[in-house]
């Protein structure tokens, strides 16, 4: 019954009938992603999603200029996928595993079912789409203010990530440079000048291939003041 305790800590599963567990419970199918392992890729048919029950994946989008956009981490327990299954599109999006990932995945017509018979799932499935607008709107508004605001913004919300599922020193991001560089469009020069202006501030502590909050709580207010000084 591991699947169904799966189930149960996923969003989309969150206080609904035990009548609509067991019908996912029939129909999902566990996959398994090494490190590195494409998920799902950009532009492949969207006829499943996945609920990620272990482990950790990044999402990325190559735009027209074949230059690819890191769009954010997502930690178990989450759901990637589901966007396209909704619209019956392509893939906007590639997700690849950062660990070694389990999942349990939902084909659309077996998806939909389970909407149609069970708005509980339906109203979880449009609570998790509000709260994903609402982070996008906090990072359009932090990306147009300047780099240090932008940056500020990824820090808290990958710290808020972790530390929502129980990831051992969340303050430690695995963020180098160049993944830095990936998630806000800024050349190496600026991220280096931020990150140590931010280091001279206590605020991070910048490393080869992590960073580490000294002060999350600082975060907030570096954002601030980025805005006050636009």
């Amino acid at each position: 019954m591991a699947h169904l305790d799966d189930l149960k800590l996923s969003p989309l599963f969150q206080n609904v009938p035990e009548e609509a567990l067991h019908e996912a419970l029939k129909v999902v199918t566990e996959r398994s992603f090494a490190p590195g392992e494409l998920l799902v890729a950009q532009d492949d048919p969207g006829e499943a999603l996945h609920l990620i029950t272990s482990g950790a994946v990044r999402v990325s989008r190559v735009s027209l200029g074949s230059r690819e956009r890191v769009l954010g981490d997502l930690y178990a327990p989450g759901v990637v996928g589901e966007t396209a299954v909704l619209a019956r599109q392509d893939r906007s999006a590639s997700v690849r595993a950062l660990t070694p990932v389990r999942t349990l995945m939902l084909h659309r017509e077996h998806f939909e079912l389970i909407l149609r018979r069970h708005p509980g799932v339906l109203w979880n499935l449009a609570e998790m789409l509000a709260r994903r607008v609402t982070l996008l709107n906090d990072e359009l508004i932090a990306f147009g203010q300047n780099t240090e605001a932008a940056l500020a913004h990824v820090f808290s919300s990958l710290y808020a990530q972790r530390v929502a599922a129980g990831v051992p020193h969340p303050e430690v991001l695995p963020l180098g440079t160049a993944d830095i560089m990936a998630r806000t469009s800024s050349s190496r020069e600026t991220v280096s000048r931020v990150l140590k202006k931010l280091e001279a501030q206590g605020v991070v502590r910048a490393a080869a291939q992590t960073v580490t909050l000294l002060s999350p709580g600082a975060l907030e207010e570096v954002s601030l003041e980025a805005a006050e000084s636009e």
